[in-house]
Formats: C-alpha cells, structure tokens, sequence
C-alpha cells in the first residue's frame, strides 16, 4: 500500500498514462485485497450458520422474504444469501417477469409481485441460466460477484482520484467490511448498484457527462433508491450548464440520468393499470412506503428514552440505530474531505433510507451504496502503517463476518 499520486509532467504524454486512475493494474491490488477480506468475512458468517444450526437444527429462526414469509431453520450460508429479495430476483431470473396481471406461477405468487423488483440485476443473470448446471440462484450470485469486483474497482478510483493511491484501496477495503457486506456477496442488487453509482460519480468527477448519464439511467433500472443518484448527477450537471461548462453534454446528462427510472415505473404502471396500483402494492404487500422517516423515528426515540415497544430494546434495533447514528458522524465529517457531488450522494441515500418504512435492521443494507463517507476512515488509515492495517481489518473482517451470521441465524432478523 505504498503512496502512488502518479505525479505527471506536462504536456508528456507518456508520463501522464499512470495517473489514468480507472485503469485495471493500478486498482489491482484494491479488488484483491478486497476479495480476500470478503473471504475471510464469509468463512466467519459460514461457521455461525454451521454452529447455530447443530446446536438447534430444528428451530425457525428465519422468515423467507416470499409472498407466504414462511419461517424456516438453516442448513448453509445460502439460506442467507439468497433468502429475502434474492428469492424474488432468482424467481424473475429463472423465469422473467413472467405472465399477465391476475395470475400466478407455479408456486401462486401472482405475478404482478414480480414487478415491484427493479429488473436490471435479474435480467442480467437471466441469460447465466441457461448455461448447464447454472440455477438462477447461482447465477445471481455471479453478477453479484462481479458487480462487487467492479464497484470495489470504482471505490479505488474515486479514492485516488480524490486522496491518492493509498486512499483508494483502503476506501474499497473498507467497504468489504461495512455492517451489511454480506449482501454484496448475496443475491441483492446493492453490488450492481454501487458499481454503477461509484462508476456514474467518477464520470461525475471527470465531467464525462454522457457516462455519467448513461450509468445513472442504468442505476435507475435497478432499485428505487437510485434517484439518489441520478438527483445528484443531474444537480453536478445542472451547476456545468450554469458554469457554461461541458457544451451540450451536461444538457444530455440531465436527461438521460432520469431515464431509467422514469421508464420502469411506467412500464410496472402500464402492466397494472395505473401508478396508483404500483405503489398501493408496494404499500400493502411489502410494506414500502414513504412515511417521512416516521418509523425510524419511533424505533430510535424508543430506544433514547428507553420504551419497550414493539420489540424496541432487541439488540438489533440497538445495533442498527448505532449504525445510524455512526454514518451521520461520518456524514458530518464527510464535508470539506471530499467532493461536494460525494457528500450530496451519502446524504440523499441516508435521506432515502430513514425517510422510507422498512424493518430498521435493514437500514445497513440500505447504506451500503452510500461509500463515500468511508472516505472518513479511509484518509485517517492512511496514516497507519501497514502492519497496523493488517490488524485493523482482519479484526473489521471478523466483526463483519460476525454480524452477517448473527443478523439472519440468530436474530432472526430481515437482511
């Protein structure tokens, strides 16, 4: 991890190729040591589901996340990674979106379900899934996998293009460790979205409007929270126009950033009639709905003043309102260490996350893509000598692996 800022000479063609941060070898070293924390957190996160199932193998810790939420015991690590919201992504990529609206599949989950989940990641993995012996479990796992290398790939490159080589790799690091890593491995979108927002705020960064439209729309096509992103590339491209900056691009950038989310919304609209149906079963079904941070609210006043209500004292709760309370710290310290477009990102996806009603032990999950105010940590690591590294993030790595065990296997916890 030694300090490369790739200083250039001017008007040196050859000497300015090292500073061309995005490139593969350069960020080599980030996505390795990235693969190899991730590793270790799994292995932790394999041996909890192993030990928690021998000691009660009959117990039902564990609600599925399908239509029936049935309750469950464990057997593996992939009860965990393709339980939830990968159960529904393998569904769409074993078999598409599947029929009209009044129907059902074979197992009567009506298909009108299938599009509340955004369908970028699924329709990637669908094309795995008919190659021999590839389920659409495994191939979700793949993209997923994939999806990691290249958002930790995009960490290192904003890192460095910020702070210097170092910063890049400790921040893709770092991210290998958050609270919620193991979704990064699992059958979830938060891989593929942050490789797309990572990539989208580097282009950002370089004021290559176009990429940076383009991954936006694309960020829209896989979750809801993506209008985090595509606010804040439109608002960098918005400043461009006003600044008389980038000619015609930025203008393009404003109208392509939106595009994907726009276009789901009302393709899912136009199957079911009408937007109100779309998010009347987002509402009703699922439980998505924007409550003004209402519900986070009660869980964390709850737990300031000490009311058991509703559960409010499980240690889960406590964890996750830490984790809140931990990524506005970072928030606060992100401001003057970064870009402003980084800041912005972290603190509409925090917005997004409280504002919206889910289960608080999802809201770790739900930041994961926010990876800048990982900058906070990154910049004070390096100034730590490599020894010390190795200290600190095999300990994060046993921590992470810890809690992705503990969170579905022991709490019985939503992910």
């Amino acid at each position: 991890m030694t300090e490369d800022r790739a200083d250039t000479v001017e008007g040196d063609p050859a000497a300015e190729r090292p500073a061309r941060t995005s490139r593969l070898p350069a960020a080599a070293t980030a996505i390795g040591l990235y693969l190899m924390v991730r590793m270790l957190s799994l292995e932790v996160m394999y041996v909890l589901a192993a030990h928690a199932h021998l000691r009660d193998p009959g117990r039902q810790v564990y609600p599925d996340g399908t239509i029936n939420n049935q309750w469950r015991g464990f057997t593996s690590i992939l009860d965990a990674l393709v339980s939830w919201d990968g159960r529904w992504y393998a569904k769409i990529a074993g078999s598409g979106l599947g029929g009209p609206v009044g129907a059902v599949d074979s197992d009567g989950v009506p298909y009108e379900l299938r599009l509340m989940f955004f369908p970028l990641y699924p329709w990637l993995a669908r094309p795995l899934t008919f190659l021999p012996f590839v389920s659409p479990a495994t191939a979700c796992l793949i993209i997923s996998f994939f999806s990691a290398v290249a958002a930790a790939w995009g960490l290192y490159a904003i890192g460095r293009h910020v702070h210097g080589h170092r910063a890049g790799i400790l921040l893709a690091v770092l991210w290998a460790v958050a609270p919620a890593a193991m979704t990064e491995n699992g059958a979830y979108t938060e891989s593929l979205f942050t490789a797309l927002a990572a990539w989208a705020l580097y282009a950002v960064l370089k004021e290559r409007w176009l990429i940076a439209g383009l991954l936006a729309a694309a960020g829209g096509l896989s979750r809801p929270t993506s209008a985090a992103l595509i606010g804040t590339v439109g608002l960098a491209a918005l400043v461009a126009v006003i600044s008389r900056r980038g000619g015609w691009r930025p203008y393009a950038a404003l109208l392509l950033a939106p595009a994907g989310l726009i276009a789901y919304v009302a393709f899912a609209a136009g199957r079911l009639g009408s937007v109100h149906r779309y998010f009347e079963i987002h509402e009703n079904t699922f439980g998505a709905q924007w409550d003004y941070g209402k519900s986070a609210w009660k869980t964390v006043t709850d737990i300031m003043i000490g009311v058991d209500d509703d559960h409010a004292s499980k240690p889960i709760r406590l964890l996750s309102v830490l984790f809140l309370a931990g990524f506005v710290v970072l928030l606060a310290l992100l401001v003057g260490r970064g870009p402003w477009q980084l800041t912005v990102f972290a603190a509409a996806t925090l917005i997004l996350s409280v504002g919206s009603h889910a289960h608080i032990s999802m809201a770790a999950r739900h930041l994961l893509p926010a990876f800048p105010i990982l900058l906070v940590p990154a910049l004070a690591l390096a100034r730590v000598s490599n020894r010390s590294l190795i200290i600190v993030f095999t300990t994060l790595a046993l921590l992470s692996g810890w809690y992705a065990g503990w969170l579905p296997f022991i709490s019985g916890q939503a992910i």
